[in-house]
C-alpha cells in the first residue's frame, strides 16, 4: 500500500499502539499509519510517532488520569493535521481503562470531526481480572466515544481468548483479530473482488453506523461456506447484543477459487441469523496470494439507537417503560448530556459526572 491511501490507522495509547504496530505487521504490506501516546516508550520502529503532551507531561505518561491524557492529546492536535492530507476515513485502535486511550480517543475523534473527517474507533475493554477501577473507567467512558465517532466496535478481552491461553498467546490472539477488522478497510478498497465498495460508500456506512461489535472466521475445505455462516453465528464476540441491529458490514475474504455460490450462501445465512431488516453492505476480496484455497468473513454489526429502536411498533414492557423514560424531561439516553453537550465533561474515575446517575448507571425510572 502506498501513501496515498485514503484511510489513515490510528494508535491511541500504550495497548492501542501496540495493536496498531500489530495490525500494520500482520496487513504484510506498508500502511498509511501513525502512533501517539503520552508515554515516549510507545515509539516503534518505522512507524510515525506524536508524543502527546510533551510540554505538559515530559513524555512520562497520563499516570491514569483521563483528564491529563484529554489535555495532553489536546495540546498535541494539530500534530495529526500533515498526516491527513487525502484521509477520507480515520480507523482508530485503543485500549480504555488505563487513562491516555480513553481521554486522547475522544480528542482526536473531536478534532477529526472539526476537519470533517469520519473516524471508526476498534476499543479493547479490561480483562475482569484488572480489577474494578478499569472497569469503570473503561464504562465510563464509552458513551462519549460513541457520541464523538461515527462507528464504535468495543470488544471485551475476556471474549478473545480462552483459559488455555498464556498472556503472549492471548495477546497475539486478540491483535490478530482485531488486525481482521481493521484490514478488512484496506482490503476492499485496495483489492476489490467480484463485489466492491468503493470509500465514498465505506464513509457514508462509518459516519454514522454507530455502535458495534465484529468478528472474523477463517474455513476451508468443500464446505466452507456453510461452515463461516455456523461460525459467525455461534461467535460469542456477536452475541452481547445491545439493541436490535440496525446495519451490517460483511467482508469476504478469498483466493481466486471463491464461488459465487458461496458468497449467496454466507450473505443469506447471516441476514437470517442477525435480521432480515437490517441494511446489508457486501464487499469481496480477491487475493489468491494470501488467501488461496481458504476463505476468511469479517461480519460487524451496528446496532440501532435507543431513539431508533424505540420508534418501532414493538410493545413489550421494556419498550413501554423506555418510552415512558424518553418522555421524561429528566431521561437522557445512553448518549445524551442534555444541556452539558457543548460542554466540556466533568471527568471523575473516568466517568463523565455532567450526566446524572441514573443515566450512567442505565436505571430505568419508572414514572
Amino acid at each position: 500500500m502506498n501513501q496515498v491511501s485514503p484511510i489513515l490507522l490510528i494508535g491511541v495509547g500504550g495497548a492501542g499502539c501496540a495493536i496498531a504496530h500489530g495490525v500494520n505487521r500482520a496487513f504484510g504490506e506498508s500502511m498509511r499509519h501513525v502512533l501517539c501516546d503520552t508515554d515516549a516508550v510507545s515509539a516503534r520502529e518505522n512507524s510515525r510517532f506524536i508524543l502527546l503532551g510533551g510540554d505538559r507531561l515530559s513524555g512520562h505518561g497520563s499516570g491514569g488520569d483521563v483528564a491529563q491524557a484529554r489535555l495532553a492529546a489536546e495540546d498535541s492536535k494539530h500534530a495529526f493535521d500533515e498526516c491527513l492530507d487525502g484521509v477520507r476515513l480515520a480507523v482508530i485502535v485503543t485500549s480504555l481503562g488505563g487513562g491516555t486511550g480513553g481521554g486522547a480517543t475522544l480528542e482526536i475523534l473531536k478534532h477529526l470531526r472539526q476537519l470533517g473527517v469520519p473516524g471508526i474507533v476498534f476499543a479493547t475493554l479490561p480483562f475482569s481480572f484488572e480489577g474494578e477501577e478499569r472497569a469503570c473507567r473503561a464504562r465510563g467512558i464509552t458513551s462519549m466515544i460513541e457520541e464523538a465517532a461515527g462507528a464504535a466496535i468495543f470488544t471485551q478481552l475476556d471474549n478473545l481468548i480462552d483459559n488455555t491461553d498464556n498472556m503472549a498467546e492471548a495477546m497475539r490472539r486478540a491483535v490478530d483479530t482485531l488486525a481482521s477488522g481493521v484490514t478488512l478497510f484496506w482490503r476492499i478498497l485496495q483489492k476489490p473482488g467480484y463485489i466492491r465498495l468503493d470509500t465514498e460508500r465505506v464513509k457514508k456506512i462509518i459516519a454514522t453506523a454507530g455502535r458495534g461489535r465484529f468478528a472474523t472466521v477463517s474455513v476451508q475445505g468443500p464446505t466452507r461456506a456453510g461452515d463461516a455462516v455456523d461460525a459467525l453465528s455461534r461467535s460469542p464476540l456477536l452475541a452481547a447484543n445491545q439493541g436490535p441491529v440496525r446495519s451490517i458490514l460483511l467482508g469476504i475474504l478469498a483466493g481466486d477459487d471463491l464461488r459465487l455460490s458461496e458468497i449467496g450462501t454466507i450473505a443469506d445465512g447471516v441476514r437470517d441469523a442477525f435480521g432480515r431488516q437490517a441494511s446489508f453492505d457486501l464487499a469481496t476480496v480477491n487475493d489468491e496470494s494470501t488467501f488461496s484455497g481458504r476463505l476468511s468473513a469479517v461480519l460487524m454489526l451496528f446496532e440501532a439507537g435507543r431513539a431508533q429502536a424505540d420508534d418501532g411498533e414493538a410493545v413489550s414492557a421494556t419498550g413501554q417503560k423506555r418510552r415512558r423514560r424518553d418522555a421524561n424531561p429528566l431521561s437522557q439516553g445512553p448518549k445524551g448530556r442534555g444541556r452539558f453537550t457543548n460542554v466540556e465533561p466533568t471527568i471523575y474515575n473516568g466517568e463523565d459526572l455532567d450526566v446524572p446517575t441514573f443515566s450512567r448507571r442505565n436505571i430505568i425510572l419508572d414514572i
